[in-house]
């Protein structure tokens, strides 16, 4: 056991009990693999449409016709169509399609696994409908059939051991010659799920959550119809009662992500690939088909000059105020002041406000949005981002007043077309198809917005219940009317002063729909043409941003992240007249491969990097909030220094991403990002490996100091029903008395693999100390300076350095004594290193920066290593020992390292121990002194 941050080890021996409590579940054991025969691979395929055929017609065995026209409607979806042209006509963005129907999953003889049909069919006993584990094994299945289609190391296989099901594709339209094993679909980019979570059932993933937990959710639903005699109106029982009784949510994640990250010892999916879901009914998923059939025409157009005069929508209310606000000033840069926009931002509208500001007309308006609805009917209102509060089946408006105060979802689902003609003709023209939503996109960060909730889920009695109403949700009713829907499957959460977790996510992704994604085009004027962006991908690189730019990790950002849903077509390209720059943390994953590759190493596989970054604040960069302040700051006011930007060979533009560090309960204080991401300069071929970051180590700086700061301390707020913007509600901070915080104040991410790694460098640029747990010292950095050290894994001696993951160890930290001269004060500081590689010869350097007589200047400090006990390094700093404030960082030869800040202290613990002085006549004589009574990290002997 090692003591926590280099506290003393005690010799005396101890045990821990630890009592396991396993859950009741019963674990089904890993799922089986999936192999895949073909004839030839297809690498134009684009997207996979995963379908059912055989359980969609147990679930629904009434709509036979409309299940078979779903399968004929998807083969419109196989053939290649080009989405963006270039300027003398030539594809630039196209699309594929390929159906993969889950009936058609066989078992490989001798492998003992269950029929997969048979699996499904087993799901309707009430153990394994009351079992989340028993959902996730089928949908490991499903997710196996994917990687064993797209994987390009995996020769069609999932996995090599376990191989239990196989499954045959078509390419070459010569039916029985699939006896090739290899990865047919090398290319995709989109995963989408054709049915609800009863067909395809979402991944069940543990809610960490202590505030708005999804087991909430089932004893909310126990609270809202009288008739329901205190039953939740999702039942326990079914798979989706049971996922929230045991604590979990729903997400479609895995289904796109390779490999997921560690989040304390769970799973964190970050997708690679975009994914979506269409639902719900057979009738509805059919109609969305025929409607969206990709063609040149198939885009979500917010241009000024589109056919359609396009319009938007945006509402916001309480915490949600400012996300709104934000959302509305990055859609105003991307759209020119022809594309009317509508903005409810304020505490005071109701539903009549909503229903009659959200689309272009009012809804009731004649014959707009009510029954029939032409089937020519389309809105043009393009694009909505619906900030407020949800149930499932319902968005409560800002003011909840009258009879019928909230907006159902019932209401968009139950509006019917007029004759459509024949099916022929609807397939074959899909402007004929129903679809008063089309080529639209809408998305929301309300609580439940994106859970979609099968008819079977609800209480069906008494039959006063009004199951219709509980039974609509928005991605169903979106749906219906082939429009496309981003929303949570669970609670979403917002910060009362500040935009983050859900808030900060739906930022990101409105500027990733708007950003500038170009293709070469010879024909250009200018080279290139902008393509647009696909829905998907924008909301897999909005998590990914937000994973690249947040300074640390909670079960908040876990879920915020799991449970935001795209329900429609993630190849759906968004148009517009100004399209964002991207963004700063890209901006190196857009340049050309050479333009940041790094010097060679010399004599090893070790670089250093030394990167300054020198801030100079507004003069009115600390502004009031409603409980506090927060530190305003601008990647204009971060100019850098970077030594890599001083080699030919690299040219990067240095520039910070500037984001909030809003962990719960902890000072709201400014953090930037860097791309560290480097290429191999050993490596000359032409797709260069990046660069190991091996760990980033804290030169030097300065800072400015504010006393008595009373700052904004975080509060994570979720579903409420009245105002809290209003109110001075702040959580309790006594804890942190004493400590400077964060005490780890920066630090680095990688995500990626490959090609599409990056690595960012994340520091606050501000720590915190209270006194009393409202108010303290604030400093302000105006320089860091950082070192980052990397490994080329091309260089000479790579493979021996990157097997050492084992960082040193400081066993002790302590002040050894003080000098009691006056006039040269200074006080020598001992540390104790371990190195694991290395018991006995540790081979270790240990460097440290100290705070300078200014008290504003972290300054480096030479630590010298004993020559007899290798594990003993010395330095002096020249100030009194009470003075004394250092972070010590020990680093090995392979560039793994550990930092010592004495939990925020910044200073070595110190010991007083109260002596008598005992004066004894024989003292002079024996030679001995009475004992100092102030004894720092010594023992006294002579007392």
């Amino acid at each position: 056991v090692a003591p926590a941050s280099a506290g003393e080890t005690s010799p005396v021996p101890y045990q821990l009990t630890i009592t396991l409590n396993r859950s009741t579940l019963q674990s089904l054991g890993p799922a089986p693999h999936v192999q895949v025969l073909t004839d030839v691979p297809d690498p134009e395929v684009t997207t996979l449409y995963i379908i059912n055929s055989a359980r969609m017609q147990e679930v629904y065995p009434d709509e036979l016709s409309n299940i078979l026209a779903i399968d004929d409607s998807l083969q419109f979806y196989t053939s290649p169509a080009t989405l963006v042209w270039s300027s003398n006509e030539t594809p630039l963005i196209e699309e594929k399609g390929f159906v993969i129907d889950l009936a058609d999953l066989t078992v490989v003889t001798g492998s003992g696994a269950t029929p997969f049909s048979q699996l499904l069919q087993d799901w309707v006993q009430t153990n394994n409908q009351r079992n989340p584990l028993y959902a996730n094994y089928l949908a490991s299945i499903i997710d196996h059939v994917i990687e064993a289609m797209i994987d390009p190391t995996g020769n069609g296989r999932s996995g090599e051991v376990r191989v239990g099901y196989q499954i045959s594709v078509d390419n070459n339209v010569e039916p029985s010659d699939e006896n090739v094993q290899t990865t047919p679909y090398p290319n995709v980019r989109n995963i989408v799920l054709i049915g609800s979570d009863e067909i395809i059932p979402f991944f069940r993933l543990p809610d960490l959550t202590t505030i708005a937990n999804e087991a909430d959710y089932l004893k909310y639903l126990e609270t809202i119809d009288p008739n329901s005699g205190g039953n939740s109106l999702i039942s326990p029982d079914n798979p989706l009662g049971a996922a929230l009784r045991n604590r979990m949510l729903l997400s479609d994640n895995p289904y796109g992500t390779d490999r997921p990250y560690r989040f304390y010892g769970f799973p964190l999916f970050i997708p690679d690939l975009a994914v979506g879901r269409i639902v719900e009914r057979p009738t509805e998923i059919v109609d969305f088909l025929r409607r969206n059939v990709p063609g040149w025409d198939d885009s979500i157009d917010l241009r000024a000059d589109s056919f359609y005069t396009p319009t938007l929508s945006l509402t916001g209310y309480d915490f949600l105020i400012d996300g709104a606000t934000a959302i509305a000033n990055t859609i105003g840069q991307a759209t020119t002041d022809s594309v009317a926009k509508r903005l409810l931002i304020t505490n005071t509208w109701n539903r009549t406000a909503f229903e009659n500001a959200w689309l272009e007309q009012p809804l009731d308006a004649t014959g707009f949005f009510t029954t029939p609805l032409d089937v020519y009917s389309r809105t043009q209102t393009v694009l909505s981002s619906l900030n407020a509060h949800f149930d499932h089946w319902q968005l409560l408006p800002a003011v909840r007043s009258g009879t019928n105060p909230d907006f159902p979802a019932e209401r968009i689902l139950a509006v019917q077309y007029s004759s459509s003609g024949p099916t022929s003709s609807c397939d074959y023209y899909p402007s004929l198809c129903p679809g008063f939503f089309y080529n639209t996109i809408y998305y929301s960060i309300g609580c439940h917005s994106g859970y979609n909730v099968p008819s079977n889920a609800i209480l069906q009695s008494p039959a006063t219940i009004p199951v219709s109403r509980y039974t609509a949700d928005f991605p169903q009713a979106f749906n219906r009317h082939a429009g496309n829907w981003i929303g949570n499957t669970g609670y979403g959460y917002g910060t009362l002063d500040g935009v983050d977790y859900s808030e900060r996510l739906a930022v990101l992704l409105t500027q990733e729909l708007l950003r500038n994604e170009t293709r070469p085009d010879s024909a250009a004027p200018e080279g290139f043409t902008y393509v647009g962006r696909s829905i998907g991908e924008a909301l897999v690189n909005a998590k990914i941003r937000y994973l690249r730019t947040s300074f640390g990790l909670n079960a908040y950002d876990y879920k915020i992240l799991s449970i935001t849903t795209l329900y429609g077509l993630p190849w759906k390209r968004l148009f517009v007249d100004n399209p964002l720059n991207a963004p700063v943390e890209d901006l190196n994953a857009e340049r050309p491969v050479d333009d940041r590759t790094a010097p060679e190493p010399i004599g090893s596989s070790q670089l250093t990097r030394t990167i300054t970054f020198t801030i100079n604040y507004d003069p009115n960069y600390l502004q009031p909030t409603r409980t506090g302040s927060v530190v305003r700051l601008r990647a204009s006011n971060v100019t850098i220094s970077d030594t890599f930007l001083l080699n030919s060979t690299f040219n990067i533009t240095p520039t910070v991403t500037v984001f909030d560090y809003n962990q719960i309960g902890m000072p709201s204080l400014p953090a930037f990002a860097y791309d560290i991401t480097a290429l191999s300069g050993s490596d000359d071929d032409d797709n260069r490996v990046p660069l190991v970051v091996r760990d980033v180590i804290f030169l030097g700086g300065q800072y400015n100091t504010v006393d008595n700061f009373n700052p904004t301390v975080t509060q994570i707020v979720t579903e409420t029903f009245d105002p809290l913007i209003t109110t001075t509600i702040e959580p309790d901070f006594s804890a942190g008395i004493g400590f400077w915080l964060p005490d780890r104040f920066f630090g680095h991410r990688r995500l990626g693999d490959g090609a599409g790694q990056r690595d960012t460098l994340i520091s606050t640029a501000a720590v915190f100390r209270t006194t009393d747990g409202v108010t303290g010292t604030l400093r302000t950095y105006t320089q860091l300076v950082f070192q980052v050290i990397y490994t080329d894994p091309a260089a000479s001696g790579a493979e021996t350095a990157l097997a050492d993951q084992n960082p040193p160890v400081i066993e002790r930290v302590r002040i050894a004594g003080q000098d009691i001269i006056p006039q040269n004060v200074s006080t020598p500081i001992e540390v104790v290193i371990s190195d694991p590689d290395h018991p006995t010869n540790p081979q270790v350097t240990v460097t440290a920066v100290y705070l300078a007589d200014d008290n504003v200047t972290w300054t480096p400090l030479t630590f010298t290593q004993d020559t007899t006990d290798g594990r003993l390094w010395r330095a002096l700093v020249p100030r009194n020992w009470p003075d004394v404030r250092l972070i010590i960082t020990a680093g090995d030869q392979a560039g793994n390292s550990v930092m010592y800040t004495a939990k925020g202290l910044l200073a070595p613990p110190t010991y007083q121990v109260m002596l008598p002085v005992v004066i004894r006549s024989s003292a002079s004589s024996s030679g001995l002194l009475p004992c100092s009574m102030t004894i720092v990290n010594e023992n006294c002997t002579n007392s």
